[in-house]
Order: C-alpha cells, then sequence, then structure tokens
C-alpha cells in the first residue's frame, strides 16, 4: 500500500502542548500557500501511481474552506490513481468546522473525519489553549453524521495538567457516548519549544505521576474494550473494520508521500523532508528551487530496525519471517541474542516467527525499539 500526506500549516491559535508545523494569524499566506501545494503536486514525479490513502493534517485543515480542500482532492485524483475505495481523511477542529464545510467536503470525496477533540473538560480546554468547548464537540459530530461521514475518529489526551484519573475516566466515556469508529488516546508529550515545556522546566505545571498515567492508559484499555472498542495499535482504539489505514503505513514502514511545509515522504528507500516554514516553502516554489530540508537513504539494517520500531506499536506485531523475504537479510539469527532478552525481561513474546508486545511492554515501546537500533 502507499499513502499521500497533505500538511495544512495554519491553526486559528498556537496551543500550549503543541510542536507540530503549524503557525497562527497567517492569512495572508493562505492564498500563496495554496498555489504553491498545487504547483508541487503537479511537479511530483510520481504522477500517475497508485495510491491508497489520503490524509490531510496539520495545523488545521479546515482552517482552510470546504471549496480549498474538495480542489486539493480533486487535483491529487487528477495527479494520481487514487484506489476506488481509498481511505481520505481530514483532521477537523471543532472549534470552527461548519455543518457546510462537512457536506462539501463529503460530497468532494472525503470519506474519514478526525476531530481533535482532546478534552471534554472546560477547564483542561481552557489550559491547553483550545478554542473549543465540549458543546462544539457534540455539535460537530452531529453535523458529520448528518454530512454522510460513516468513519469518524476522535483524538484524546491523557495526563493532562492536574487532570485526575476519574477526570480522564469521565472524558473518555463522553467520547465513547458519541459512538466514534475509531479513538486515538495519547499521552501528554511535553515537547521543547512549546509553551507546556517552559512552564513545567519552571515548576509551573503539575502533571499527573507516572503511577496515574499507567493506571490512565490501563483504564483506556478497560473502558474502550467494555464499549466494543478493539486496541489495535499502542494509542489506537476502532471498531471492527474501522483501523486507520494510513496511519498503518507508516507503522508498516510502507511507502508514502507527502506534500506541504514539513511534509514527510518515503519512497524507494529514501526519506526526505520539505522546509518547514510556509513562507520559505512558497518562495522556493515559486524560485522554482528544491523543497527539501533533508534526505537520508535508508538501506540494510537500519531499514529492517526501523520496520520492527514502527511495526512493534501494532499489537498484532511482526512477522520475522516476512521482514526477512522483504530485505533479504538473516533477521532471526541477527536478533535472536536481542529478542531473548526482552522475551526473559517480559517485555516482548515470541510465537512461531513473530514478536509482539506484551501488555507490560506497550508501556516499554520506546525502551525496546532503541534495543534493536543498538544491535
Amino acid at each position: 500500500m502507499q499513502g499521500i500526506y497533505i500538511h495544512i500549516p495554519f491553526c486559528h491559535r498556537k496551543c500550549g502542548y503543541c510542536d507540530f508545523n503549524s503557525y497562527a494569524r497567517m492569512d495572508a499566506l493562505v492564498e500563496p500557500f495554496l498555489e504553491a501545494l498545487h504547483c508541487e503536486i503537479a511537479q511530483s514525479p510520481y504522477s500517475g501511481e497508485r495510491f491508497d490513502t489520503i490524509f490531510f493534517g496539520g495545523g488545521t485543515p479546515t482552517y482552510l474552506s470546504g471549496d480549498a480542500l474538495a480542489g486539493i482532492l480533486e487535483h491529487l485524483t487528477r495527479q494520481f490513481k487514487i484506489a476506488s475505495d481509498a481511505e481520505i481523511t481530514c483532521e477537523a477542529n471543532p472549534g470552527s468546522v461548519t455543518r457546510e464545510q462537512l457536506q462539501l467536503m463529503h460530497r468532494a470525496g472525503f470519506n474519514r473525519l478526525s476531530i481533535g477533540v482532546q478534552s471534554f473538560d472546560p477547564d483542561e480546554l481552557q489550559r491547553m489553549e483550545r478554542i473549543h468547548s465540549p458543546d462544539d464537540v457534540t455539535q460537530s459530530v452531529a453535523w458529520a453524521r448528518s454530512a454522510g461521514f460513516t468513519n469518524l475518529n476522535l483524538d484524546l489526551i491523557f495526563a493532562l495538567p492536574q487532570q485526575t484519573l476519574e477526570r480522564w475516566e469521565a472524558n473518555l466515556q463522553q467520547a465513547i457516548a458519541l459512538k466514534p469508529e475509531h479513538l486515538s488516546l495519547y499521552a501528554l508529550m511535553l515537547e521543547p519549544n512549546t509553551r507546556f515545556y517552559h512552564l513545567y522546566r519552571k515548576g509551573k505545571l503539575t502533571l499527573p505521576d507516572d503511577e496515574i498515567q499507567v493506571a490512565m492508559f490501563y483504564s483506556a484499555q478497560r473502558l474502550t474494550a467494555k464499549a466494543g472498542y478493539i486496541q489495535y495499535e499502542i494509542s489506537n482504539y476502532a471498531q471492527q473494520g474501522y483501523e486507520c489505514q494510513h496511519n498503518l503505513i507508516y507503522w508498516r514502514n510502507e511507502p508514502y508521500l507527502g506534500f506541504g511545509p514539513s511534509a514527510v515522504s518515503y519512497k524507494d528507500g529514501k526519506r526526505w523532508t520539505n522546509i518547514k516554514h510556509p513562507r520559505e516553502y512558497i518562495r522556493r516554489i515559486a524560485a522554482g528551487e528544491p523543497l527539501e530540508l533533508e534526505w537520508e537513504r535508508l538501506t540494510g539494517w537500519d531499514s529492517v530496525a526501523e520496520t520492527l520500531m514502527l511495526g512493534l506499536r501494532i499489537l498484532n506485531g511482526v512477522d520475522l519471517a516476512t521482514l526477512e523475504a522483504r530485505f533479504g537479510l538473516p533477521v532471526r539469527e541477527h536478533y535472536a541474542d536481542t529478542i531473548d532478552a526482552l522475551v526473559r525481561q517480559g517485555w516482548i513474546e515470541l510465537k512461531d516467527s513473530s514478536i509482539r508486545l506484551t501488555q507490560e511492554g506497550l508501556l516499554w515501546h520506546s525502551e525496546v525499539a532503541s534495543a534493536f537500533f543498538e544491535e
């Protein structure tokens, strides 16, 4: 499978926890950005290839008008061979999306919506600097359903400042009550260059301790399972058949193209990243200059280690025999000692030729991944 990612870098407000490549108060760049984006798509050397998923992320894609989003999607369908059953996702902010916008997007071909809820608690939303209210979420879901969307994801974050286990469970219960097909439940990460990070360093941000964060993770597993969701990845839960196909491409380390500022592409063993700032992105397009900020070519054991790192996020794990056939390398022999050590540690389990994280290992994915890179 292959996917396409479109990065929309604009937001109504930069949230205190956000480290994504996004910018507020840049309305003057929207039209030049759209022109540059269409130009980048038109110049792709992979024109005519088949792709199975499209994902509009950001930033806030719904910062753009429904017509603009529909225009980008229409261009992609002309430029590439998009599978007839392709999953086509757009992220949406419940504080700004409109009924008319969602109707237009669905008519244009978007068939999956990912709504950035983060929390249903007004105080938590205020601390996070979100622009929406809990009622906005309910309204957005209702509008999406009436527009025809039958595949909805809700994003939530746990381990927020001052959050208790009870408050997290109440958030999750409210999300489940809206009956989305998919839930993405992530622990807060303090990224450098964010306001939250600097507040924490100054002792002005109180976060739940490790024990409570683990309890929050386990409560997410319990409550989603009770509601009929299947945990198929460390942070993602879906009703049967509604796993996010685009993200599975990433986790399986399969090819994808990225368009827009900071977008990443991975094709034929090469990975490259576009220049980040929208203004410089626009300038380079206009000047006919390369967009690459950085690139690397992944070969041999580096590719294997990265595929293991990503694939172990999926609860079904990684089949080592398939990996050997894919890369032509003796994976089981090479990692025999590492696998044995991780099994004894209780972090992975080995069955036939497959390895996967244990329940405890789900909490230690980064350490497990590091072990394979150290070989």
